[in-house]
Parts: C-alpha cells; sequence; structure tokens
C-alpha cells in the first residue's frame, strides 16, 4: 500500500512539472456600482476602486500565463469601463487625448511591481445589453503610464453579471 501512494504520488508530481498556466480572460460587471480613483496618501498613486453606486461598471481582466522559471512573474492587467444605469448600448471614440475626459474607465496592473497611475490615451469602446445579465463589448483602448510607458489592450466578448462582493 505504501508504494502505492509513493508512485502516485511521484506520477502527480512529475505530471504537473510541465505543466503550463496558460493565459486566462475573464469578464464580468456589476449594476448598482461606480468606479472611483482614491490614494491613501496625497503623494501616492490613484488606484482604481469599484464601490456602491448607480451604474454599470464592467471588468475585463488578462491574467497572463505563469513563467515557472520566473518566481513572482504573475501578472494581471484589469481594464474597467463604467456607463450609466438604464443605458442598452454605449459608444465612445476617443482618439484625442482632451476627449478622454469624458469617459469614467481605468487600467491597473496587479503584480509584484506596485500601484501606478495610468492615463487614458486613446478608446475605441462599443458595448450593447444582450438581456439583464450579459452585454457584449468591444474595445481597444491603450493606457500611458510612468516614463511615457504605453499599455494597450483589446478584446471582443460577452460580459456576465457578477454578484460577488470582491468584484
Amino acid at each position: 500500500m505504501k508504494n502505492l501512494i509513493a508512485f502516485s504520488l511521484l506520477v502527480f508530481i512529475l505530471s504537473s512539472c510541465g505543466n503550463e498556466n496558460p493565459s486566462q480572460i475573464y469578464r464580468a460587471f456589476q449594476a448598482g456600482r461606480k468606479l472611483e480613483f482614491i490614494s491613501d496618501n496625497v503623494d501616492d498613486p490613484k488606484v482604481p476602486v469599484v464601490s456602491d453606486g448607480e451604474n454599470l461598471v464592467f471588468k475585463y481582466t488578462y491574467a497572463h500565463e505563469e513563467d515557472e522559471n520566473i518566481a513572482d512573474d504573475e501578472l494581471a492587467e484589469m481594464f474597467y469601463l463604467e456607463i450609466p444605469k438604464g443605458s442598452t448600448s454605449y459608444t465612445y471614440n476617443g482618439t484625442n487625448t482632451d476627449e478622454n475626459g469624458s469617459i469614467n474607465a481605468a487600467y491597473r496592473r496587479s503584480c509584484f511591481c506596485g500601484f501606478s497611475e495610468y492615463t487614458l490615451e486613446k478608446a475605441i469602446i462599443s458595448a450593447s445589453k444582450i438581456n439583464e445579465s450579459e452585454w457584449h463589448i468591444s474595445f481597444d483602448v491603450i493606457f500611458k503610464g510612468q516614463h511615457d510607458q504605453l499599455y494597450p489592450l483589446k478584446d471582443n466578448g460577452k460580459y456576465n453579471i457578477n454578484t460577488d462582493e470582491y468584484f
């Protein structure tokens, strides 16, 4: 019996050694929410936070594939979009930085890289309500971070309602 357990454990370990953690995409939205920007200190970067409100907030998450040869390489990019309650469709085409003040959108990176602020540089977005629990959203956005580094994100997919407390 001990040999069977040891053999099973060895097979499990060896079979998991070559496994990759592929990239994954998560799409969700919540109603009765708003997108805010907060910081603990005046000098700290403002980070996006979803809180109670009246509108719809959509969240796209791209969790990058992990490299087993690099410690702490976990990276997820998040794009947030707030649109008014009662909307059944939404379009936005802001390719000029000055136009981007009329949209409530945000970008965030979750990694071992600390918090930074990102400025929306370009946004082309279309959204249409499918039913009460589903939306279809297409976006092509570019955010600018520290040292003028650009962070583009693009997606086209279906967003489902999410009622989890931690969105």
